[in-house]
């Protein structure tokens, strides 16, 4: 049995900052009433002891709570279990059976960073752990003890250590100790700097931005922001048309010179490591994270890329995992593991981590009566739109319509190029597409949980359908879909994933 153990006293700042947070509604409340007070300037000594008490005393209530909490907060390692206990006027006691952990994260937010200090989870299949602020080295220490543990009743081994004990009246692991857990993970890959700033060009940059901008904007509800920043360009260039086109590309230039700096913060120093059954990644600049995942959870393994990543030839690799952590972070289980990578590498490392699975190129089998079907909902939607749109305000709205509806075609066509399956025993390789971008799912036989079939009238007159095969990943489980396949093809599918279930009831398909 190892010695319970606290949290580090930086947790209670958490305590305060959230009692800060919750006091939003009583702080507004409390300006409203006194509005008089404050605009006429006659704030008195007495007035600003009356508010600060009462902010003060708010303060206590609302993180008193949290505070007591996080102090009788206790963890520890006994009998092959991870118990934590916490609760204020009830006590509360968590366990977690170390050889089914599937993951142990932790995360260093910018504050706790200035204090040497993490955010621990520990997850299993079922539920998970979350620590709120330990040290630094105490967590890592503490991953590395959770790892051997797990090796020892993976082995078959009774045996426990006696001679390591950490807590409250232990010494706090020194920093050689500290390192030697780091060193016990192999470095499989690690970004360059080229890699990484290629990356965050050929990402999301600007929507990263975009989404950043509004969300500022609806907290604040400053539509007058936007008002101004327009009106600032139709003066300057003397014309709603030039100003309203000059304000939109400086916007989108500036947004993605930041959206890049804002990825290449969040996925600096990108690693990938592994010890034993254990793959671990480790990114950031600011805001620090480590996530973990066992080899043995991997559902299904998906590689991805996108029209423009293809030709510089790069590619993405994740892989699903078997959770309901039903948080927004976790909730389809998907786990990247190297978010940039070039293709004569990607299935190098694949080998070397996943060497029972078998990555194959699918055979693009969409039939020629099956593209149109890829585009013809968005182009009439497209169409009927732009109609409507010219015929009622804007004489130019053809022109807008006109690039939409090419932009489908050509991606419908692209996905319909690029959709298809490869069965190669008791695996399947299939490639699904959506938008210029294409997903490889590569699926064990034992994996599979259901199978589905989607057709309509008008597809069994063509003798074409959709095929989904689920495998388990969060909480609505990871589908690798095929559209408009020839019927051949979806019985060949069909059969191949029902031989896979133990329980064929589980099988159902849908018209």
């Amino acid at each position: 049995m190892y010695s319970p153990q606290k949290l580090h006293p930086v947790a209670y700042l958490g305590s305060v900052a959230s009692g800060i947070k919750n006091l939003w509604l009583p702080i507004i409340l409390i300006l409203f009433n006194q509005r008089e007070t404050i605009f006429s300037g006659n704030i008195s000594l007495r007035w600003f002891l009356i508010v600060g008490g009462i902010f003060l005393l708010l303060l206590i209530i609302f993180g008193a709570g949290d505070f007591i909490n996080k102090y009788r907060t206790r963890f520890w390692i006994e009998d092959k279990k991870f118990i934590l206990k916490d609760g204020v006027l009830t006590r509360r006691e968590k366990e977690l059976d170390v050889g089914r952990i599937q993951s142990i994260d932790f995360n260093e937010p910018v504050l706790h960073r200035l204090f040497g200090a993490v955010k621990l989870e520990i997850k299993t299949p079922g539920e998970g752990i979350t620590i709120d602020t330990i040290k630094k080295a105490q967590a890592e220490e503490l991953q590395s003890i959770l790892y051997k543990e797990k090796d020892r009743i993976n082995e078959g081994s009774d045996s426990v250590e006696t001679n390591v004990e950490i807590g409250d009246s232990s010494p706090w692991p020194k920093e050689e100790e500290a390192e030697t857990s780091k060193k016990e993970f192999n470095i499989l890959y690690k970004m360059s700097g080229k890699e990484l700033l290629l990356m965050a060009m050929t990402s999301g940059a600007l929507g990263s931005f975009i989404a950043i901008v509004f969300a500022f904007l609806n907290l604040i509800g400053a539509t007058f922001l936007i008002e101004v920043y327009l009106e600032y360009f139709e003066d300057v260039f003397q014309s709603l048309a030039i100003g309203l086109t000059i304000a939109i590309l400086f916007f989108v230039a500036v947004g993605y010179v930041i959206g890049i700096l804002i990825l290449l913060i969040k996925y600096y120093n990108y690693t990938l490591k592994n010890h034993h059954d254990d793959l671990a990644v480790e990114y950031g600049l600011l805001e620090k994270k480590h996530k973990s995942v066992n080899i043995n959870r991997v559902q299904n393994i998906v590689i991805k890329d996108s029209l423009l990543r293809r030709l510089i030839g790069y590619y993405s690799l994740s892989v699903t995992i078997t959770s309901e952590d039903f948080s927004k972070d976790n909730a389809n289980g998907s786990v990247v593991l190297l978010p940039f990578i070039k293709k004569n590498e990607i299935y190098n490392i694949i080998q070397e981590i996943f060497p029972n699975y078998h990555v194959g190129q699918p055979d693009k089998i969409v039939p020629r009566r099956g593209y149109r079907r890829y585009f013809q909902i968005m182009t009439s939607v497209f169409i009927i739109v732009t109609a409507v749109v010219q015929y009622f305000w804007w004489s130019y709205a053809w022109i807008v319509g006109l690039v939409l509806i090419l932009v489908t075609v050509l991606s419908g066509i692209y996905s319909a190029r690029n959709n298809g399956y490869k069965i190669n025993g008791e695996e399947i390789n299939v490639l699904s597409t959506a938008f210029f971008t294409r997903s490889h799912f590569v699926i064990k036989h034992d994996k599979v949980i259901g199978a589905k079939i989607n057709e309509n009238p008008l597809l069994i007159r063509a003798k074409l359908a959709n095929i989904s095969v689920t495998t388990a990943a969060g909480a609505a489980g990871s589908s690798a879909t095929i559209h408009y396949i020839d019927r051949k093809d979806i019985d060949k599918v069909w059969h191949w994933a029902e031989r896979g279930m133990q329980n064929e009831e589980n099988i159902t398909e849908s018209n």
